[in-house]
């Protein structure tokens, strides 16, 4: 019994890594792959700074969705849209923790929120909450303030 202990931990681990990274998916396809062609690739190891622009993101809580678009400039964040008024407003700054991970503290008089906000290669990024209920959280890359979901190309 000692000896699966260890098997089936280090099955485990490998199972969440190859999940985080798309492995055991059923393949892009053709348009998925047209997407990916055209997107900017980002060096996360070489981050210092989230790059300037809005981001849409999506919080959940209590089982509940919000959307927000954040206006990021000069490391510094700001709620300028929300599906729930009183996020709207919400800032922090971003303090870069290393690799394309930076930690924010956002707040407004309604809410205070830390998060680990974590980049990948597509400009993307996983957002992890202190603390972290397993939420699974993105923010996406947009050209506005909306609250859509950015249109895919054919």
């Amino acid at each position: 019994m000692k000896t699966i202990e260890p098997i089936l931990i280090g099955l485990a681990i490998t199972a969440a890594v190859l999940s985080e990274m798309g492995c055991g998916r059923s393949g892009p396809g053709p348009q998925r792959e047209a997407e990916k062609a055209t997107m900017t690739r980002v060096d996360v190891a070489a981050m210092k700074l989230v790059p300037d622009g809005h981001f849409l993101v999506n919080l959940q809580s209590a089982g509940s969705e919000r959307l927000l678009n954040f206006q990021v400039q000069d490391n510094g964040a700001r709620c300028v849209n929300s599906s729930d008024p009183r996020l709207k407003g919400l800032q922090g700054k971003f303090q870069p923790i290393g690799n394309g991970v930076f930690l924010i503290v956002f707040q407004n008089p309604n809410h205070t929120a830390s998060q680990f906000w974590v980049f990948r290669n597509d400009g993307s990024a996983a957002i992890k909450e202190v603390p972290d209920r397993g939420e699974q959280q993105n923010a996406i890359p947009v050209t506005d303030d909306s609250l859509e979901l950015p249109k895919r190309t054919p």
